[in-house]
């Protein structure tokens, strides 16, 4: 038994993660035992009346701003080397300042509103002491879902990239001599002239042209794999995410997309419901 407890004490403890969540961890806090407080009024704080809920909002500010302020102190230390021991010693400390910094808001508090009865530092901090240890749980049980949460987010973030990475299309020239690589999502429309392809993409500088000497067949062969794009017309390919209107009529129908002035051409072997179910 002995053993395990000299064992336990000297383990490292990783308070990295604490102090990273700082702001989550005290914001916490402070809303836990404003709660607890309105939940359960103990301590026989509900003597206090008409002030109790002034006196429960500066004990939930002093329980958010005293461990941000703790947590960062700590940033400054040189904490990479800390083991549980450190940390019961830390905590025993910890708790000291909390309760003295609630000990003097309090008696504040109760100055400011006439409230003559106090208690003395020793039952206070005895009373604190209790309230922290449910507040330590709260810390450890937060903070790993905090990371978990982080995790996740990392997560998506890098799935997210790697999807954006697999957007990059590579488009070749008819002769394979040539090539131009696109984000295939921000182009919004190809048009051919004589032998040339321009691809119309969307950046955030504006409406960029790319120019290839190819053939509208051979590109829509080579973006097969996305449905989104149609060859609405013997010269234009359209990316149908950026098609937002419709206009003409039977004799001809044109693709509008508020990226670009032009209007689209439309072959007339795409009737008008088509076209509607498109730009739904």
């Amino acid at each position: 038994m002995f053993n395990y407890i000299k064992y336990f004490l000297i383990k490292p403890f990783k308070i990295q993660p604490f102090i990273s969540n700082k702001v989550q961890l005290s914001v916490s806090h402070g809303l836990f035992i404003f709660a607890f407080l309105n939940l359960f009024k103990p301590f026989k704080l509900d003597l206090l009346n008409e002030y109790f809920f002034g006196y429960s909002i500066l004990m939930g500010i002093q329980s958010i701003v005293t461990p941000y302020l703790i947590f960062v102190i700590l940033k400054k230390v040189n904490y990479k080397k800390w083991n549980y021991s450190n940390i019961l010693i830390l905590c025993f400390f910890c708790i000291l300042i909390y309760s003295l910094v609630l000990w003097y808001s309090s008696g504040f508090y109760k100055d400011l509103k006439g409230y003559k009865k106090k208690l003395s530092f020793t039952l206070f901090y005895r009373y604190t002491s209790i309230i922290s240890i449910f507040s330590m749980l709260l810390f450890f049980v937060l903070n790993d879902k905090i990371i978990k949460l982080k995790n996740k987010i990392h997560n998506i973030r890098v799935e997210k990239n790697n999807q954006i990475i697999k957007e990059k299309l590579t488009i070749y020239s008819e002769g394979k001599k040539e090539s131009i690589v696109i984000n295939i999502n921000e182009l919004i429309y190809t048009s051919i002239t004589g032998n040339y392809v321009s691809f119309y993409i969307n950046t955030q500088e504006g409406i960029k042209e790319l120019v290839l000497r190819n053939t509208l067949s051979n590109i829509i062969n080579q973006i097969s794999d996305y449905p989104n794009f149609i060859r609405c017309h013997k010269s234009y390919i359209i990316n149908t995410n950026y098609i937002d209107s419709i206009s003409g009529n039977a004799r001809g129908y044109f693709l509008k997309t508020n990226q670009i002035e032009n209007l689209i051409p439309v072959s007339r072997k795409f009737n008008k419901e088509y076209l509607e179910k498109i730009v739904d």
